[in-house]
């Protein structure tokens, strides 16, 4: 997949109407062998700025490895070593099914609700039509919260199609109400107020809006950026208000992919 970093810079844009639509398997379906070792680096930051306190800031970030075990009719075996800086670390056997979305680990399965990851998630990006091009568009409805987002709704468009090398870059806006999953995860936050007082403050978010850009290669993502904004109202226990203004992007790119039997010169 290596030729898959580089087509990003060597391929223009094609043309919306591109005759030579391809299936949107050949894009999206992650085309896995064993042996083969995927190293993905990602970072998520949030902040909220608004009157009367500090601004808030949390970021995260880390290195995912992926050896892929085993390919059978019903998904793909990883042994997967993550490293998240400064917090955790940790490596499991884990199995992605077929409907690549769900992942198992020592016999319970969950769906994949994080932001982004090593493939193509159908749950955040909808049913794409049968064959893909630049310019094609569809709508995705986002049944539940993912990490920083709530339920919603979802629009897609192909912005660049290679035929070639079975690569596509696509473009997502989307809307919608409520708690993401990280808002389930951390039920309070702490702020500092303008007096120098540190307070713990519950999350009551507004209307959300997100926006980003995903480039995928026979289905495995090379390189993902999407930031999310949303008014948050933030509330003490004693019932104090504060307004603010909440954004948080996430960053995800494909650092290394090494192929069984490989060599490199």
């Amino acid at each position: 997949m290596k030729i898959c970093l580089i087509t990003v810079l060597l391929f223009p844009l094609v043309a919306p109407g591109f005759a030579g639509a391809r299936p949107a398997h050949g894009y999206l379906k992650p085309k896995l062998k064993v042996g083969e070792h995927l190293t993905t680096v990602f970072s998520k930051a949030v902040s909220i700025s608004g009157q009367g306190f500090e601004s808030y800031v949390r970021r995260v970030s880390g290195t995912a490895d992926y050896v892929v075990e085993k390919v059978a009719s019903d998904g793909v075996v990883f042994n997967e070593t993550w490293r998240v800086d400064g917090n955790s670390s940790g490596s499991a056997k884990i199995k992605l099914l077929k409907d690549d979305m769900t992942y198992c680990r020592k016999g319970h399965c969950r769906i994949d609700r994080e932001t982004s990851g090593l493939v193509f998630n159908p749950l955040l990006w909808g049913d794409p039509p049968a064959n893909l091009h630049a310019g094609v568009t569809w709508a995705a409805t986002i049944s539940r919260p993912w990490e920083i987002g709530p339920p919603g709704v979802e629009h897609v468009r192909v912005l660049r199609a290679d035929p070639v090398n079975h690569q596509v870059t696509l473009v997502r806006e989307g809307s919608g109400d409520g708690k993401s999953l990280d808002d389930q995860r951390l039920k309070t936050i702490t702020i500092t107020t303008s007096t120098g007082k540190s307070i713990k403050v519950s999350v009551i978010p507004g209307k959300t809006h997100w926006s980003g850009y995903t480039t995928i290669c026979n289905g495995i993502i090379v390189g993902d950026e999407i930031m999310v904004e949303r008014d948050v109202t933030l509330v003490t226990q004693s019932g104090t208000r504060f307004h603010g203004k909440q954004r948080a992007y996430t960053l995800l790119n494909l650092a290394s992919d090494i192929m069984p039997n490989k060599h490199h010169g």
